[in-house]
């Protein structure tokens, strides 16, 4: 995206003569007066040899030799100087000088205000300003063991109605030590002085203009005020979901438009916390050079595709493959987007028709759940986990701060999550809590009508004696529990008793006056922490797709 912030970088002589100017300043003091140099710098008229010139020619006279010192020291300070402001980079000194005025105090545009070199950094196109580039080694030593990131690029999916209340909070955490990462969203803004691009202003305008779906993206760019107060009378959830779908084809072309280097492209929501040393460890086995689009498989009419929320990575051979050499990708889907439910979906649909390229599920380790509701078992517990779904801004702080206690060493498993979100909060029973028990439901059928996904669950035959009491209340449903030793944790709401073989932490519930609609929860505490105690040993990390692994 076109942009007429000021890069030094493209003008290097300007920036040199300013250089020059501050180093003959901090010379020359607040007066700017320049200390003479006889004889040397001022060809000062040569005295007649004395007599110990005559007998040792060579050796220079006291004036020569402390003008000799002072021209000495001047060139040192140079050399320091030059050093501290950068360095010397693989173009060249003026590459280093032109950085000057990024290390100036900033004013006003962040963007503009800051730069970031990395030795393995994609070339920067010409001309832009349209993402965020941070200086790790530079900013703290927070982020001293953070992983070389710079082969990756986050692409961060987010919408106006959101964007305040959610990117903040990822800049000051999951994202403060990246080298870079970029937004998309809705409408065009700056949050923080963080770039965020309209993904949608280049959908095709008869699918734009005359589409209920782009209600909110029309009200957005008319907003004379923030986006909170002029959506406050609208129903802005159901419109921004339906708005939402047309996003990640364009997001995807631009991304490839404004940075087509990189190895390895990751797309994940606002709300989603990834796990960098994880993702890098796990990098280190696969070839970006090979067609990968991986992600947590979810399927729409029998069709697979990754995921959004819990992230999708795709490779530089895909995006190559995708969108390389090739205009107008994203707007030959338009119309049909139009007619579909979500963007993941057609992304996946788009890439598949383009290219032939389908996704590779690398569930759990891509993930939509979060600590408090993932489900805890013997699937997931070794296994290595690199996204999280669903995280508010409080999670995605304390899950940062985990990450931080443990000196970013990876790999993190889904046990660890374990251990530091759920381990000390499980109890005997908790009131007005939904555990997302959901393995096997008791009901009585005859009672009440339930949902075709309840009765699915239903365990109808074959029931012990506790089993058929289990949906008359909640104490009958937990000594039906405690009767099953694959029963971990049980709920009890509206007349069924659900039992689950995982565990799960869940989720507060709606407080209920009649306590036949109330949720209430149960643990097996001591069945847990014995299977835990037995499951802790899980061995060498095992990855889901490794490099050669193309199916």
């Amino acid at each position: 995206m076109p942009s007429s912030t000021f890069h030094p970088s493209r003008q290097p002589g300007a920036a040199k003569r300013r250089l020059l100017d501050r180093v003959d300043d901090d010379i020359a003091g607040p007066d700017r007066v320049r200390p003479a140099m006889p004889g040397i710098l001022d060809k000062e008229p040569r005295r007649s040899p004395g007599t110990f010139s005559m007998l040792a020619p060579r050796v220079l006279s006291r004036r020569s030799a402390v003008l000799l010192t002072i021209f000495s020291v001047f060139i040192t300070g140079l050399v320091v100087t030059s050093s501290r402001l950068g360095g010397i980079c693989e173009h060249g000194s003026s590459c280093d000088l032109s950085n000057l005025r990024h290390r100036l105090p900033a004013f006003g545009d962040v963007d503009a205000a800051r730069g970031h070199r990395h030795h393995k950094k994609p070339p920067r196109p010409n001309g832009t300003d349209d993402s965020k580039w941070t200086d790790k080694s530079a900013s703290n030593s927070e982020c001293a063991n953070f992983p070389d990131a710079s082969n990756v690029l986050l692409v961060m999916k987010t919408g106006a109605s959101e964007a305040y209340s959610k990117i903040p909070n990822q800049i000051m955490t999951n994202l403060r030590c990246l080298p870079e990462f970029m937004f998309f969203s809705d409408m065009a803004d700056k949050v923080a002085g963080y770039t965020i691009h309209d993904s949608l202003d280049t959908v095709l305008p008869e699918v734009r203009l005359k589409n209920s779906d782009f209600d909110l993206y029309h009200r957005q760019q008319k907003c004379p005020t923030d986006q909170e107060s002029c959506n406050k009378n609208h129903k802005v959830a159901g419109e921004a979901w339906n708005l939402d779908k047309y996003k990640n084809i364009h997001m995807a072309e631009k991304t490839y438009a404004m940075r087509p280097d990189y190895d390895w492209y990751l797309f994940v929501d606002a709300d989603t916390y990834v796990v960098w040393p994880t993702l890098m460890k796990w990098l280190e086995q696969l070839d970006p050079r090979d067609t990968h689009y991986i992600g947590s498989v979810a399927y729409v009419a029998n069709f697979p595709f990754g995921h959004g929320g819990s992230g999708y990575l795709l490779s530089q051979a895909t995006m190559s493959k995708f969108f390389k050499g090739k205009t107008g990708v994203a707007n030959r889907w338009d119309k049909r987007v139009t007619k579909e439910c979500c963007g993941d979906y057609m992304f996946s649909l788009a890439l598949k028709t383009e290219t032939e390229i389908v996704v590779k599920n690398a569930w759990p380790t891509i993930n939509g759940e979060k600590p408090h509701t993932l489900p805890y078992a013997v699937d997931e517990w070794c296994q290595p986990i690199v996204t999280m779904h669903h995280a508010s801004a409080q999670e995605v702080s304390e899950i940062y701060a985990f990450e931080q206690e443990r000196n970013f060493s990876y790999p993190m498993r889904i046990k660890d999550l374990y251990h530091r979100f759920v381990e000390d909060r499980l109890r005997a029973t908790r009131d007005d809590w939904d555990n997302l028990s959901d393995n096997v439901f008791y009901l009585n059928v005859s009672a009440s009508n339930y949902a075709d996904w309840e009765l699915k669950r239903a365990k109808l035959q074959n029931l012990s004696a506790l089993e058929t009491a289990a949906h008359q209340s909640f104490d009958d449903c937990g000594r039906a529990c405690q009767s099953l030793d694959e029963c971990f944790q049980y709920r009890f709401h509206n007349g069924i008793c659900a039992i689950s073989h995982t565990i799960k932490h869940g989720n507060p519930a709606k407080k209920e006056k009649d306590e036949w609609w109330a949720y209430k929860s149960g643990w097996n505490v001591k069945r847990i922490q014995e299977w835990v105690k037995a499951h802790d040993s899980c061995g060498n990390v095992q990855f889901p797709i490794k490099k050669g692994w193309l199916t």
